[in-house]
């Protein structure tokens, strides 16, 4: 990476708290050049004025963290979970909760998407065990969106009419999500990077049946891209269900403990404690 690109991520990581030295190289040059191009300068000179205008860093931060996101966002994966996946999660489950995490979960389209899944399967269950979802950002004002629960028409595009009649309310200019499937969902911030905690604070502990950590990883540096696996490996219940997105594979070192749902939608079951050990 060019020592200028280096100096702005290392200057923004302190001003801001956040670690955007971990992020992709490719990733991290392209957006701060695509900032410093929006300005007309080059890289020396956006490094002076982003430690000179107060408003820059935020500016950057924002540029550098990755936000698209819309209601059931790859089909194909959310149709695996509604009628594989999470029915058959909830007619095993055999405790009091049944635990949910969206990470790095944006203005909320995920976790909403997964709750109202989730209404829709448990009434076609015996065992109806206490839902809960934890929905994670490390952006305030991604995570004062999705609390607000209003979206515009364009990330509605992957709902079915159905879906959008039963869990959304028209409201100028687009919709908001329903009181019920609202919540649902705990919305909180959580720093994937942080070395100092692995799952949400809100959560207590880990042991989560389903983890959605989607399109985050691909953003990082392979140091990062493990570590933060880590702690989405550690806070999965055996026998639990990882989705990573499309682009994202599984570190070598946990394919002997992940096993494949289907031959596709890249989600993962956690083997149990013994199969894990006869693996060892």
């Amino acid at each position: 990476m060019d020592d200028a690109v280096a100096e702005i991520l290392a200057y923004l990581s302190r001003h801001i708290g956040e670690d955007f030295q971990s992020y992709s190289k490719t990733m991290a040059k392209k957006r701060v050049a695509e900032r410093a191009g929006q300005l007309s300068l080059g890289m020396s000179a956006y490094l002076r004025l982003l430690r000179a205008e107060p408003a820059e860093p935020a500016t950057l931060a924002r540029m550098l963290r990755i936000r698209f996101s819309s209601f059931f966002r790859d089909p194909l994966q959310f149709e695996l979970l509604a009628s594989v996946v999470v029915p058959g999660q909830l007619r095993a489950c055999r405790k009091e909760l049944f635990r949910v995490w969206s990470a790095a979960c944006a203005c909320g389209e995920e976790a909403y998407s997964l709750a109202m899944i989730l209404d829709e399967a448990l009434p076609l269950v015996e065992a109806k065990p206490l839902v809960q979802i934890f929905a994670t950002d490390i952006a305030e004002d991604a995570l004062d969106a999705a609390r607000r629960g209003r979206y515009l028409p364009d990330s509605l595009q992957g709902a079915s009419l159905g879906r959008l009649g039963k869990y959304f309310v028209p409201c100028s200019p687009g919709y908001r999500v329903t009181d019920k499937i609202r919540g649902m969902v705990t919305f909180s911030r959580h720093d994937l990077l942080d070395p100092r905690t692995y799952v949400p604070p809100e959560s207590l502990f880990g042991g989560f049946d389903l983890i959605l950590c989607r399109n985050f990883l691909m953003y990082l540096d392979a140091d990062a891209y493990r570590r933060v696996f880590d702690k989405l490996f550690r806070a999965l219940n055996p026998g639990g269900v990882l989705l990573l997105g499309n682009a994202e594979t599984v570190p070598e070192r946990y394919a002997p403990y992940l096993a494949k749902v289907a031959d596709f939608g890249n989600l993962h079951r956690k083997k149990s404690a013994d199969c894990a050990a006869d693996q060892a």
